[in-house]
């Protein structure tokens, strides 16, 4: 979360406003209206559930077109609160005054007074909605005008291109809102406006990003962890639910869990009854069978996976084609174009990556030469002696609930 280093904030500090908090979102307001009035009021409903998870107190709630706005005495904690919810491209703290132009001067004068310090440049940014007797470029070179004469003596400067400080000011039809900070948000859809899916999730780097990735998208995540052991240890089952507990607080539901799933048993008999360079790709499909049988028990509708293309031998184009084959439900690859510094860049954006980093035992199942191009009837062939324990691996899933 981005925001200005400011010893103080005039949004804080001057009474005789009403304070409040500007939220903006995005594609919503290209939907039909009844999808945007939908969409709008998901959003509003995590908005809520938000600020009661953080325990963030405000007053009330209320929209016009393309911005929601909530009254709160503490604007600016509001507004951090909520730069992480799916659907937000931005939030401001705001004060509030009408839309006359003397009353915006005055207003603009006492956060000038607060906001710009000696040697400053400064901008006026102005955005107008509805009726008014003056445009956008008259408030910004009115207000402009006068905060440059009244903070003369400061040396200051008005700077239109990179501004040491800025000042924002949103007219609209009756009321006026004046701030100088934006929090960036996910942008995205409402979590949970585009129903259901599992994800497969290691806790590793890949899979929470593409699980936020599809978050983002409105969809409503249940993860899958399958536990290697013993070809493994639980320093993996450890780093999962470090990373999923950081994805939980994104997740604007309560009752968030994930499955984990004892994979051991498949895993021997890959590795004991089939020929050891389809190993991967056998783990890998009964990974999607599973979650197939998980899938439709939770009454979602698609598989997300954190493959990219030819990032590991299982993640070939033919590879992923034989893999594609082991469930009837849509796979979601979000990852399938990036790059891994492209992958990395948003894991750290989103919070994961130190805890994705931590060092885990490898799987000791990797066979030293994996199938790269592997052909499909030699899959399902050696696939066969694992099939019987698909459903009691499904069965011994166990929900993990995170708070």
């Amino acid at each position: 979360m981005l925001q200005n280093k400011l010893v103080e904030s005039p949004i804080e500090i001057l009474n005789g406003w009403k304070k409040a908090v500007l939220v903006r979102y995005g594609e919503l307001s290209l939907k039909s209206e009844s999808t945007r009035r939908f969409m709008e009021n998901v959003l509003i409903r995590n908005i809520k559930w938000m600020l009661n998870r953080k325990k963030v107190p405000y007053d009330s709630i209320f929209r016009e077109r393309g911005r929601i706005f909530l009254s709160s005495d503490s604007p600016r904690m509001v507004a951090q609160v909520l730069s992480s919810v799916f659907g937000v491209v931005s939030t401001s703290p705001v004060l509030v005054t009408s839309s006359e132009m003397d009353e915006i001067i005055r207003l603009s004068e006492r956060v000038a007074d607060v906001l710009i310090k000696p040697n400053d440049s400064f901008a006026i940014r102005a955005r107008r909605v509805g009726t008014h007797s003056f445009t956008s470029i008259d408030v910004e070179k009115k207000v402009g005008e006068v905060i440059l004469a009244r903070t003369r003596n400061l040396n200051t400067k008005v700077n239109l291109t990179q501004p040491d400080k800025c000042i924002f000011i949103e007219v609209r039809e009756k009321k006026t809102y004046i701030y100088h900070e934006v929090f960036p948000g996910p942008g995205g859809l409402p979590y949970n406006s585009e129903g259901k899916m599992v994800a497969l999730f290691s806790g590793g780097i890949d899979s929470p990003v593409a699980m936020w990735l599809m978050m983002k998208r409105g969809c409503k995540v249940v993860p899958i962890y399958f536990d290697n052991t013993p070809y493994t240890d639980e320093s993996n089952y450890n780093r999962t639910m470090s990373v999923i507990k950081i994805l939980r607080e994104y997740a604007t539901q309560d009752k968030f869990y994930i499955y984990i799933v004892p994979h051991g048993k498949i895993l021997e008999k890959a590795i004991t009854q089939a020929p050891r360079r389809l190993t991967c790709l056998l783990c890998k499909r009964a990974f999607y069978r599973v979650a197939t049988i998980i899938a439709e028990k939770e009454n979602a509708k698609g598989i997300i996976t954190g493959e990219s293309l030819g990032q590991v031998a299982s993640q070939t184009l033919d590879n992923l084609m034989v893999l594609n084959e082991a469930t009837h439900l849509p796979v979601f690859r979000p990852l399938i174009g990036l790059d891994k510094l492209e992958i990395e860049g948003t894991a750290k954006k989103i919070g994961t990556y130190e805890a994705s980093c931590i060092k885990t035992a490898s799987c000791s199942a990797v066979p030293d030469k994996p199938r790269t191009k592997a052909k499909l009837e030699e899959v399902k062939k050696a696939e066969k002696e694992l099939m019987d324990t698909i459903q009691e691996e499904s069965n011994l899933a166990k929900r993990i609930y995170i708070e």
